[in-house]
């Protein structure tokens, strides 16, 4: 009972007595970081909790870390002071009460410190090394290791969605491309680049393979390949359009070159591996797509069983990809191949110098230019010819009176001459020929342009009559 009534007057007293708060003062110091390196700046927070007066916020060691202020005045607050690092080695930072009390007007004394270390500074690093890498939920092929940068998945036809998780070697390394990925069916490249400190980018690349519900599997020289059916994992070859064909009542997609009629699809290996096939839908044959670019020109290389002197079949590699051309025995710097001119459509053989990396006609220039330089000359010089042949006459002539009157073989001689005299007119009769049908073809030509030109005349003059009789 008695108990029960000393806890009852209790806290009727509590409630009776008016409650005061309490201050109890307190005094701190902190910084944002407590390592820098030379230059670097370190921002010092002291708290004066309850207190009032002047106080010093110094560094032990100007040389390494300056700043602060020798007198502040601090009311029952915080203030932040800033110090800069200038060499290496270690300072330390107090704030001391010089005249200070706290708010009960109780004197105050006792100094709080924060040690800073300026240290060297460190070099960046260049590490841009994955530390893990992985498919979630699935093997990566060939196993992860840091310097192999290719990588294989295979999944079911009716997976849509992948996590590519990575991890960096590097803290001081950044990671672009982790995450969940829609993939479809085929081909799924992702990219995974690793930035270093310094800069410089690694990058490794996933190929998520979904497997094929329904694969259009074509057999070349023994090997199977895979027509793919995705037109995001074809790159169109320059000079073509995109388009599609019909295999196995499937659009694929496929490019049409409109000049030389080609169709090219893409064929995967079993590697993997990606190659353009040149595809004739009426035989439903393939062909392998082979071209050569060069300054001018783009040949798409055709077969040929013709041999060319000088030249002899061999395989060269020209930009990292191999040839079937002919090369020159002599000089091994220029090649023959038998193709088409991709932006004309022309097909012949091409000489191209490796050196030089330019393309031009062979057969086909040589013919024409010889072809063109003949007639022109004949053109020009048909009248020279005539008058060569008719002094050539005249000489043979005068050479063969002049043997002929001195040997006893001159009836025979002659007759010989008169033989040859005979051939020479009657080549002169062709030539003249073919002048005189030159000359008919001008003629005719020029006589048309003045029947032209008299009609004409002859409508101006009638108009001008009829004008003329009007006015009357």
């Amino acid at each position: 009972m008695k108990k029960n009534l000393f806890l009852l007057g209790s806290i009727l007293l509590l409630l009776v007595v008016p409650i005061f708060p309490v201050y109890a003062a307190s005094l701190s110091i902190s910084a944002n970081t407590k390592n820098t390196t030379p230059g670097g700046t370190i921002r010092i927070t002291v708290n004066a909790n309850g207190l009032i007066g002047k106080f010093s916020v110094t560094s032990s060691n100007g040389s390494v870390l300056s700043g602060g202020e020798g007198s502040v005045w601090l009311e029952n607050e915080s203030k932040t002071y800033t110090f800069t690092a200038k060499s290496i080695g270690s300072a330390t930072v107090t704030i001391n009460p010089l005249d200070v009390a706290d708010t009960n007007g109780n004197p105050y004394s006792g100094s709080k410190s924060v040690t800073i270390n300026v240290n060297k500074p460190r070099e960046k690093s260049s590490n841009n090394n994955l530390k893990s890498l992985s498919v979630e939920g699935y093997e990566l092929s060939p196993g992860f290791n840091k310097n192999t940068l290719e990588y294989t998945v295979n999944i079911e036809s009716s997976v849509e969605k992948v996590k590519i998780n990575a991890s960096k070697e590097d803290g001081y390394a950044s990671i672009d491309g982790t995450g969940e990925k829609e993939v479809q069916e085929g081909d799924n490249k992702f990219s995974i680049t690793v930035t270093s400190e310094t800069g410089k980018s690694k990058v490794y690349s996933v190929n998520v393979v979904v497997k094929d519900s329904n694969p259009i599997v074509k057999e070349i020289d023994g090997k199977k390949y895979t027509v793919v059916k995705r037109a995001s994992a074809l790159t169109k070859p320059e000079f073509f359009e995109e388009t599609t064909v019909k295999i196995n009542e499937l659009d694929i997609p496929a490019f049409l070159n409109e000049k030389t009629k080609i169709t090219l699809i893409g064929l995967k290996d079993e590697e993997g591996k990606i190659v353009l096939y040149r595809y004739d839908s009426s035989k439903d044959s393939l062909e392998k797509y082979e071209s050569l670019t060069s300054v001018s020109k783009t040949i798409i290389f055709e077969n040929t069983s013709e041999e060319i002197k000088d030249f002899k079949k061999t395989k060269v590699t020209i930009n990292e990809m191999e040839y079937s051309v002919y090369q020159m025995s002599t000089n091994k710097d220029y090649i023959l191949i038998y193709g088409r001119d991709i932006e004309t459509g022309t097909k012949g053989w091409y000489l191209y110098n490796i050196k030089e990396n330019t393309i031009q006609s062979y057969m086909n220039d040589i013919v024409s230019n010889l072809e063109d330089n003949f007639a022109k000359q004949i053109s020009e010089y048909k009248i020279v010819l005539l008058s060569l042949a008719g002094l050539s006459l005249l000489l043979l002539l005068i050479l063969v009176i002049e043997i002929a009157s001195k040997s006893k073989m001159k009836k025979k001689l002659i007759r010989k001459f008169e033989e040859r005299k005979e051939q020479i007119i009657e080549k002169e009769k062709i030539v003249e020929e073919k002048i005189k049908e030159e000359n008919k073809e001008e003629n005719e030509s020029t006589t048309q342009e003045e029947v032209k030109e008299e009609t004409k005349e002859s409508s101006k003059t009638n108009q001008k009559k009829k004008n003329g009789k009007n006015k009357k």
